[in-house]
């Protein structure tokens, strides 16, 4: 089987892109500094042979023995010999003497050229009389400035009958050097060149091998591979898990928010990169995001959604103290696990109603079986319609005041549990509830029923009470129900928690169930646009006020 190829590292990776870009780097500024360097020493040479040029066509010797050559004074040996001592005294390579047409009539250094025209201007008009360029002397290439020379005074040439009036071009001198080439001019930068490039390669290597090491560090000695193993492995996860992840980094900014998230808390798209205050999330929610310390299994509404929501604070490798990196929150909905339990807790209420019934019941059976015994028929038939008459007057009591059907039945099974438990469940004096819509009435049924089995709860424990529901319409189709008990109430510090939190002050709930009948009231009246209130008694005990508006409000467009 073949072996895969072992894969560099990141660190090796990163160090050989640096050294890569600082050789790049390197050979581009060494490449500049001989470009610019052989710029500057042609143009140091151009100006030296101008200088050469126009000084030795100054020269009064050199503008006499140039007529005088005119005129034939002069032969050329002398004229060789002057320009000679020029070239040999001012360390050029070239220096020619010419006639005012270009003829060669000196050329110390080479001597093939004498006789020969000058060369033509490089740039411009081919007959200019000053120039300065590169230009083709023999077999070499030369710098060479060419420089007119003017005569002294005006001299008559023998037979001629003409002159060199002042000023007038008697010759021209041509004086070059020899071009550089790059090789030479590499040679003479190459000590300098090579002592400043190495020094900035030790550096750039120095500071790639740094870099490599800190990238290192921070990415947790992980390789490419891995991380992008990870990011993918990551990204299946969070899609494939039906809990919802929100990740906050430690300034409050989403950096994970999966697709359960999203759908549990109505996210907007791209909500990734932006401070979890900025998103229209309930205050409730950003509070369980963000604050001190982190909830474990906390009930929050959210929207029409019953979530439980549980964050880890995460903090950074290496640190001395740990400094926080951020949180993770996770969500999961209990929406309809509440709505089935809700559903439960309504069978256990009817089915402790009829066990209490039951139990009543069989003692009147027995009182009857008793009065029958003894032979006192007419006290039986009085005693059963005693019973009868009392039954019915409660069940006509409660339908009088509450005309909806499914709430008068819960409030008349739930007296019957109450006095089980040596609690008076009564009607408040000015209680009137009309009929109402089936989806009110089903709300209210939830608010109700689990109001008052809380309520039961708090007077059973403190050995039997009272607990007055109060329900009425609130004049808009809505309605309005106000449940109060006198038992021990509640400590008013923890009364927003017992209602925003689901926070409960029961002992003996299984984990996980506690505080989920006021989380499921708060949710309904939220649904509804309505509110729920809790406050203390005037005679102590606890009053819990919800309001239940006839319609829903309509939901925002997006």
């Amino acid at each position: 089987m073949r072996r895969p190829r072992p894969r560099s590292s990141l660190a090796g990776q990163i160090l050989v892109v640096q050294v890569l870009l600082f050789t790049v780097v390197l050979v581009g500024v060494g490449a500049v500094s001989v470009t610019q360097s052989r710029q500057a020493s042609q143009d140091a040479q151009e100006r030296r042979v101008r200088q050469v040029a126009e000084y030795v066509a100054s020269l009064p010797l050199v503008r006499r023995q140039l007529a005088d050559t005119a005129r034939g004074l002069t032969t050329a040996t002398a004229l060789t010999a002057t320009a000679e001592q020029l070239r040999t005294t001012s360390d050029v390579a070239v220096l020619l003497l010419a006639t005012p047409d270009g003829r060669v009539t000196a050329s110390p250094a080479d001597p093939r050229l004498q006789g020969t025209t000058l060369p033509a201007a490089p740039h411009g008009p081919a007959d200019d009389p000053s120039w300065l360029g590169q230009v083709l002397l023999g077999d070499r290439t030369t710098t060479a400035a060419r420089v007119p020379v003017l005569a002294d005074d005006g001299v008559q040439t023998d037979g001629a009958g003409t002159g060199g009036a002042p000023g007038a071009v008697v010759g021209a001198v041509l004086v070059g050097q020899d071009a550089a080439g790059w090789n030479t001019q590499l040679r003479t930068a190459l000590p300098d060149l090579a002592t400043y490039l190495g020094m900035s390669a030790l550096v750039g290597l120095l500071g790639a091998w740094l870099l490599a090491r800190r990238v290192k560090s921070q990415t947790l000695g992980l390789e490419p591979q891995e991380i992008a193993s990870l990011a993918t492995h990551r990204e299946a996860v969070l899609r494939g898990i039906r809990e919802g992840v929100v990740a906050l980094d430690h300034d409050g900014v989403v950096t994970v928010a999966n697709d359960a998230a999203r759908d549990l808390l109505d996210l907007p798209p791209g909500v990734v990169g932006r401070p979890v205050r900025s998103l229209p999330l309930p205050p409730d929610v950003v509070d369980l995001l963000t604050r001190d310390p982190a909830p474990n299994d906390r009930p929050v509404v959210a929207g029409e959604r019953l979530l439980v929501l549980n964050r880890t604070v995460l903090h950074r490798t290496g640190t001395p103290a740990g400094e926080p990196a951020g949180t993770v929150t996770t969500m999961r909905d209990r929406t309809e696990l509440i709505a089935l339990q809700h559903e439960l807790g309504l069978s256990r209420t009817a089915t402790q109603a009829l066990r209490a019934q039951t139990h009543e019941f069989a003692n009147r059976l027995h009182t009857i079986s008793g009065l029958v015994q003894l032979g006192r028929y007419d006290d039986v038939v009085g005693f059963i319609d005693r019973v009868s008459r009392g039954h019915a007057e409660r069940g006509e009591q409660i339908a009088t005041q509450v005309h909806d059907p499914a709430l008068a039945a819960l409030l008349l099974a739930g007296t019957s549990v109450a006095d089980e438990r040596d609690v008076d469940l009564v009607l408040a004096t000015g209680a009137h509830l009309p009929a109402v819509p089936d989806d009110l009435s089903d709300d209210l049924v939830t608010v109700v029923g689990n109001l008052v089995d809380n309520a039961v709860d708090a007077a059973a424990g403190a050995g039997g009470g009272t607990v007055e529901v109060d329900v009425r319409d609130d004049g808009a189709g809505g309605a309005l129900v106000r449940v109060h008990d006198d038992g021990p109430g509640a400590d008013p510090d923890l009364l927003t928690h017992l209602v925003r939190r689901g926070t409960t002050t029961k002992h003996d709930t299984p984990p996980g169930g506690h505080g989920v009948g006021l989380a499921l009231v708060q949710l309904v009246c939220h649904r509804r646009g309505g509110r729920l209130d809790l406050q203390r008694g005037e005679r102590g005990g606890a009053t819990f006020t919800a309001t239940l508006p006839a319609h829903p409000p309509a939901a925002p467009r997006a």
